[in-house]
C-alpha cells in the first residue's frame, strides 16, 4: 500500500503544547477542544503582527525539532516499512519549514522510510493535502484533523482519524477513527486481509477522480 501519513498530532505530539504557548502568550483559556493551529482566525482582536510575531518566535526557539513522538509511532512505522509499504508524510507545514521537518524525522529516526516529505505551498491546508493525497494515488492517509479527513475522503482514498479533542463530528463513510498507533496497525490489517496489498494506483473508485490542485 501507498501510505501518506501527517506529521503533527499523528507521528508528533504538537498542537496542545502549541495551545499552552498560545494561551499563556495571550492570556486567553482555549482548550483543546476547540484547538486549532489557524487559531488566530477566531480572535480577531488579536493584531495580525503579533500573531505572526509568536508564531516566528516559537519556530524560532525550535518547537517543531523538540516535538515528543507519539506513543508507538517509531515502531508502527518501522513494522509498516518492513511489511513493504510506501509511506509519504504530507504534512501541514509551510515549504519554508522543510528543513526543521527532515532534521527532526532524522532525529527520531524515521526519516529513511518515508520515499517523499511534501509541504504545502500556498493553498488552504485541506485543499493542498487532499490534492497531494491524489497525486500521490495513495491507498490510505493517517490525519487528525476532520476538515482535512473529509477533504481527502472526498477523493475516494480512504482516511484514519487520530481521535483528539479538536476533530470530533460526524465522519464520512471512509473515515474511519482511530486511538493509537496500535489501532493504525490493526485497521491496516484488516485491509490487506480483505482487500490483499494493492499496487499502487489500482484503485478503480480513484480511476476518473478530477486531478486537484
Amino acid at each position: 500500500m501507498k501510505i501518506g501519513i501527517d506529521l503533527d498530532d499523528v507521528l508528533a505530539i504538537s498542537l496542545p503544547h502549541y495551545l499552552q504557548a498560545f494561551n499563556r502568550r495571550f492570556g486567553l483559556t482555549v482548550d483543546l477542544a476547540d484547538g486549532a493551529w489557524r487559531i488566530f482566525d477566531r480572535f480577531p482582536q488579536i493584531p495580525r503582527r503579533e500573531a505572526h510575531d509568536f508564531f516566528s518566535k516559537l519556530i524560532e526557539d525550535g518547537f517543531f525539532l523538540s516535538r515528543p513522538l507519539m506513543p508507538g509511532a517509531r515502531e508502527a512505522v518501522e513494522s509498516l516499512a518492513e511489511e513493504g509499504h510506501r509511506l509519504f508524510i504530507v504534512t501541514g507545514r509551510a515549504a519554508r519549514d522543510e528543513a526543521a521537518t527532515r532534521s527532526w524525522l532524522e532525529q527520531v529516526g524515521l526519516l529513511r522510510h518515508f520515499g517523499a516529505v511534501v509541504h504545502n505551498r500556498i493553498e488552504p491546508v485541506h485543499r493542498y493535502k487532499s490534492g497531494a493525497a491524489f497525486e500521490l494515488q495513495l491507498d490510505l492517509f493517517i490525519e487528525d484533523e476532520l476538515a482535512v479527513a473529509t477533504a481527502v475522503a472526498e477523493t475516494a482514498i480512504p482516511v484514519l482519524l487520530f481521535d483528539h479533542p479538536w476533530n470530533q463530528g460526524i465522519l464520512p463513510e471512509n473515515v474511519q477513527r482511530v486511538r493509537s498507533w496500535a489501532d493504525v496497525l490493526g485497521r491496516i490489517g484488516e485491509m490487506n486481509g480483505k482487500e490483499g496489498k494493492r499496487q499502487a494506483g489500482d484503485n478503480p473508485a480513484r480511476a476518473d477522480h478530477p486531478r486537484l490542485a
